[in-house]
């Protein structure tokens, strides 16, 4: 996102942007067995990596507790 902030008229590197976040997002869906649950989860790891310098372990913790939330509420 820093790279889109920086050069936002750029096509080539919105693209890219754009295709590296849907494969993170489908990446994670996968991993967690949990497609349906796949946005969510990306929203909360692109909280994490945005607050982590702000709230350190912190912000980790609460996106467990968070995930753990979610995950017990859809079964």
């Amino acid at each position: 996102m820093s790279a889109v902030a920086a050069f936002p008229d750029d096509p080539v590197i919105a693209s890219s942007v754009q295709k590296h976040k849907q494969e993170v997002r489908h990446f994670l869906g996968q991993q967690s067995q949990r497609e349906d649950l796949a946005t969510a989860i990306f929203l909360l790891h692109e909280g994490v990596t945005n607050s982590w310098p702000v709230l350190g372990a912190k912000a980790i913790i609460s996106a467990q507790r968070t995930l753990s939330t979610l995950l017990e509420e859809d079964k």
